[in-house]
């Protein structure tokens, strides 16, 4: 590990100076590549305006610092570097604290990754774009990006919750892009109101881990000083459930996830890449940064293990099950983040569980696979997104009902889709596979547990879990069937082209990202040990990971191993040789003849399967999860149609109840408001009398 560097406040000199004089470091990148989308995000904004048209080149150059920051991720993995600064801003007693360790690393090279990938397939997907539109796009784009870099490299509450605003305030005006629809405008609001709702929880759970800090004032709200503190245990789970919710609002959890399905639809393609890929992982990382570093390993209890788990385990049946009902590529694909964020929560719900408990290597484990699952989601996640985007732009259609044919019209986004589809379904040798099954693994250590109603939660969460995947892959056979394969289902399906250069070259290096990690994720498994050191203090058991890349063997070979790079080769030489026996033993001269049509004399694509049929088998096994408006033609109406409209049950059970009742105060309000200002003086003397009262 390499040497770790501290700058103290008070300085003898600037330690921002102090910082540069030490010369290059992972920070010093991380913190040149915020400068830099910042510059980036104002001159888009000001040429677009002065030229009256767009400059893709600012994406471009979004990339690069992309390329650059994802380096200073892998620098700071690679040397075991963590670095900090003290920046004399902010408020009075509490400077820009600012650092970057091993954790923040990781997740800044995710940031950076996926980051470079989108902004290159921007540059191709904006470039038809008016200059007035263009130019908000390309302002608060990098502005979005630097606001997440900063909420990664942030050391206090303080500056913590300054980027975060920033992030849900730039990622609001991104949603609103198209703000002259109603819908766009009230799914913007939406989001703001559940991201503004989880800002208040965080800050709040910040305030009461405060009040154990051995400082007083400001200084309280330094992460060192946060890491020192001790509260009660009331006081520690009230922390726990506070930021529990406040960051899984903004991560989608249930049942917090409202605004999920209705932002995503909303934004350009590229914005829910980066608010699906990246924004849902920050959540992710704050947190890991509450429970593992400022709660602290000594606090962390088995009942707080087993409530992410629960929930992590019924946000990805949940969201798998909705997804399945869904038409629209982009609704669906958001609700596919509910599903993946909760099997991200399977695993750090698990390492939560088992480290309480005591058993450091299925612990590991998990964490090691939660942290794989973000990078994973990340990849395909953004990969799919973006290949919905392009087929919706192409097409002009969001139905996937009314698409079809697209793999002969549009033959790279069909391969790259496809890649993502098999990732996201978590089939080998891909990577999705590979995160989903060490958390099987760590899953399987339920036995040592001593509490039976642990075990039982464990194996039920890893039934579940098995039951997501499974209806994950059936979700995107219906996908790519119904989209890519057929014949086409309307003349925007018809008269489809394929995307451009750069927007292919974005999708490709996801693509191949994908099917690297898939294939070697020994070498990633290696960084996410060093994270994890630096976090608990305990490595990763693998043996792989210490002798051989081509196998990976989370605690025994003899009690299981798996080896993608085989897997890969083996299938490959199955196809063939099933190729070559198909081709001299069935080398027969084709028989050209008519198919049978179902007793019609022509074929048309509406005798092709639909979205609803494909879905009907699960809409009727798990009807409780839906709540189904369906109308059936009467033989005596004149234009018989039939309508099927499926809604979430949050809505009908938590969110309009709740919106009922602040409807109600805010009219009990509107009581003491009646526009004489007699009465408004008769208000502020009663106050100020009770107040007299009450201090004195």
């Amino acid at each position: 590990m390499g040497a770790k560097r501290r700058f103290l406040w008070p300085p003898q000199k600037n330690d921002m100076t102090e910082l540069l004089k030490n010369g290059a470091s992972p920070l010093v990148f991380s913190l040149i590549s915020m400068l830099l989308w910042t510059v980036w995000g104002f001159l888009g904004y000001g040429l677009s305006r002065l030229f009256s048209r767009p400059f893709p080149v600012v994406f471009f150059l979004s990339a690069m610092t992309g390329v650059l920051l994802a380096v200073s991720g892998v620098w700071g993995i690679v040397t075991g570097t963590t670095g900090s600064v003290l920046l004399p801003w902010g408020l009075p007693g509490l400077p820009f604290h600012l650092r970057q360790d091993l954790l923040s690393s990781y997740f800044l090279v995710l940031l950076g990754t996926i980051a470079a990938a989108v902004s290159v397939y921007s540059t191709g997907f904006f470039r038809r774009e008016t200059h007035e539109r263009f130019a908000w796009i390309s302002l608060w784009i990098p502005v979005f990006l630097a606001a997440m870099a900063g909420v990664l490299i942030s050391d206090d509450a303080f500056v913590f919750l300054l980027f975060w605003e920033g992030m849900a305030l730039a990622s609001f005006f991104l949603v609103m892009t198209d703000f002259d629809r109603e819908w766009v405008r009230e799914a913007g609001f939406l989001y703001l109101l559940m991201a503004h709702l989880g800002t208040s929880l965080i800050l709040v759970s910040f305030v009461l881990l405060s009040l154990g800090s051995p400082v007083s004032g400001p200084g309280a709200f330094a992460f060192d000083m946060l890491r020192q503190g001790s509260v009660s245990r009331g006081m520690l789970f009230a922390i726990f459930f506070l930021s529990l919710a406040g960051f899984g609002a903004k991560a989608g959890v249930l049942p917090l996830h409202g605004w999920l399905p209705e932002a995503h639809p909303a934004a350009p393609a590229p914005v829910s890449a980066f608010m699906s890929g990246v924004m849902l992982k920050i959540a992710i990382y704050g947190l890991m940064r509450m429970d593992f570093g400022l709660l602290g390993m000594k606090n962390l209890v088995p009942g707080m293990g087993a409530t992410i788990l629960a929930l992590g385990a019924f946000s990805a049946l949940f969201g798998v099950l909705h997804a399945l009902m869904q038409h629209e590529p982009k609704r669906l694909l958001a609700y596919h983040s509910i599903e993946n964020i909760g099997i991200i929560l399977i695993g750090f719900g698990l390492s939560i569980l088992f480290f309480a408990t005591r058993h450091p290597i299925p612990a590991t484990m998990a964490l090691s696979a939660s942290l794989f699952h973000t990078l994973n989601h990340a990849l395909f996640k953004s990969l799919l997104f973006l290949g919905a985007g392009s087929v919706i732009a192409r097409t002009g259609s969001h139905d996937i009902n009314r698409l079809g044919g697209l793999v002969r019209r549009m033959p790279y986004t069909a391969l790259f889709f496809l890649i993502g589809a098999l990732s996201i379904s978590g089939l080998p040798p891909f990577n999705g596979f590979v995160s989903e099954w060490l958390t099987f693994q760590s899953a399987l250590w339920a036995t040592d547990l001593g509490e039976t109603m642990f075990r039982s939660l464990v194996v039920l969460a890893a039934a579940l879990l098995a039951l997501a995947s499974a209806l994950t892959a059936m979700c995107f056979v219906k996908v790519v069937g119904i989209s890519f394969l057929g014949n086409p289902r309307s003349s925007g399906a018809e008269n489809a082209r394929e995307t451009g250069v750069s927007e292919r070259i974005g999708m490709g290096v996801l693509a191949t990202a994908c099917i690297g990690a898939g294939l070697f994720p020994v070498p990633i498994l290696k960084g996410i040990d060093r994270v994890i050191r630096s976090m608990v203090g305990e490595g990763l058991p693998l043996p792989s990971l210490s002798h051989q890349w081509l196998w990976l063997v989370p605690v025994s070979s003899g009690q299981a191993q798996y080896s993608p790079v085989l897997l890969a080769v083996s299938l490959g030489v199955i196809l063939v040789l099933a190729g070559v026996l198909v081709r001299i033993f069935l080398n027969r001269p084709p028989r050209p003849s008519l198919p049978w049509n179902c007793g019609y004399p022509v074929r048309t694509p509406r005798m092709q399967d639909s979205a609803d049929a494909f879905g009907q088998p699960i809409r009727r096994f798990f009807a409780p999860f839906f709540l189904i408006d369906r109308h059936l033609p009467d033989p005596s109406d004149p234009a018989p149609e039939y309508r099927l409209r499926i809604e979430d049950p949050h809505w009908e059970f938590l969110y309009r109840p709740v919106t009922r009742f602040v409807l109600f105060l805010s009219g009990l309000a509107e009581l003491l408001r009646n526009r004489r200002i007699s009465v408004y003086l008769v208000y502020s003397f009663v106050t100020l009398f009770l107040l007299l009262i009450l201090l004195r």
